[in-house]
């Protein structure tokens, strides 16, 4: 089974791009036009989105979709090959990974450590990470990812995340799905509508 990447493309824009109409999906996701209008009539056909009469798409149940996404991603990431690494969150490496998972939670204040989280790096990147190892730091797990999601990333104090949804969809493919995983969707959720109101 091929991993569904493309697929995890669109998750991500629709989810963090409120009222966005199926072409402009294509574009930001880098995916022709044809692809991305199946997949995502085939979200409405399962209950996900809707459409308004003037083409916006509707998430009519956002956990829903994060939890379909959490099994593509499982997918996906059992399809790669992870170096656990150790670290020390720096500055100096902050355009060279996103933090997603539990390092995504230690931005968000959520825990306390960052050990075990996912880190996102690029081809380009990853040499340039290597150099910032430290036998004193925390393990992370570091997969190489497309460069895509450097590309529509978001700040979060001070380093960045893939997407809101995507650090959403991590923590469920690690395994964390308590009060914890309801606190922060609801946080990551206001943070999206924030953006939508501030665009307004």
């Amino acid at each position: 089974m091929k991993p569904p990447v493309s697929r995890e493309k669109i998750y991500s824009v629709v989810f963090d791009y409120t009222g966005i109409r199926i072409p402009e999906v294509a574009r930001l996701a880098e995916l022709n036009y044809i692809y991305t209008y199946q997949t995502i009539r085939a979200l409405k056909r399962e209950g996900y989105l809707t459409t308004a009469s003037d083409g916006r798409i509707i998430i009519l149940d956002r956990k829903g979709l994060i939890f379909k996404w959490a099994r593509d991603k499982e997918v996906i990431l059992n399809s790669l090959s992870p170096i656990t690494i150790k670290l020390v969150p720096d500055y100096d490496m902050r355009n060279l990974v996103l933090f997603s998972g539990n390092s995504a939670l230690w931005l968000l204040g959520k825990i306390i450590s960052p050990a075990g989280g996912i880190l996102y790096a690029s081809e380009k990147t990853f040499k340039d990470l290597m150099k910032f190892k430290d036998p004193e730091g925390y393990p992370f797990k570091v997969y190489i990812y497309d460069e895509f999601y450097f590309k529509i990333r978001k700040e979060l104090n001070g380093y960045y995340i893939p997407s809101w949804g995507m650090i959403l969809a991590d923590m469920l493919v690690q395994g964390m799905y308590t009060r914890l995983f309801d606190d922060v969707f609801e946080t990551v959720v206001s943070i999206i509508e924030g953006e939508k109101n501030e665009k307004a």
